[in-house]
């Protein structure tokens, strides 16, 4: 931070941290090449929607990354071949603000975007709020369940002006 020489004394044109600041709520970290405009729209899109979130969100760290990583990811936590949406690991008890670091599967991402023809950003905010909505107690194992949990996708986007966008294929 720096002071601005032209202002008065005291003042300053970017604010000065002191350390005592509360960690930004989404921490998101992309990969080489993904553009700052998408990146800008999904921090922007999150912001939004935690005011809507069933629970308070403290700090999440997402990583978006490529079918490499989480392949080895997925085989490692879940035992399992291949890449998926998303990993979610949570650090605070149920009842507290989540505290978590999600993987989020870039390649699936861009595929399951050009399938259900929408922009890829999309597809990444829907695999980023349905890692969320496991830390708030949702699951998708049983068919009941996946649905309410869907439901609550498409509530969610919503409140920010998207189409619903994982059960908009099934309508189709």
């Amino acid at each position: 931070m720096h002071a601005d020489s032209s202002a008065s004394e005291g003042s300053q044109t970017e604010p000065v941290l002191t350390g005592d600041e509360p960690p930004e709520p989404f921490l998101l970290q992309v990969p080489t090449g993904f553009t700052p405009e998408d990146q800008k729209w999904l921090c922007t899109q999150l912001q939004r929607l935690q005011k809507h979130l069933p629970q308070t969100i403290e700090q999440v760290c997402i990583r978006l990354l490529q079918d490499e990583q989480m392949s080895a990811l997925h085989d490692q936590w879940k035992g399992i071949k291949g890449p998926t949406d998303v990993l979610s690991w949570f650090h605070s008890p149920a009842d507290a603000p989540i505290e978590a670091d999600l993987a989020v599967g870039l390649g699936v991402a861009i595929r399951e975007a050009q399938r259900r023809k929408h922009p890829v950003r999309q597809e990444l905010l829907l695999y980023i709020v349905h890692g969320l909505l496991h830390g708030c107690g949702f699951d998708d194992l049983e068919p009941e369940a996946a649905k309410r949990m869907h439901a609550e996708e498409d509530r969610l986007f919503g409140f920010i002006g998207l189409e619903p966008t994982y059960t908009r294929e099934a309508s189709e």
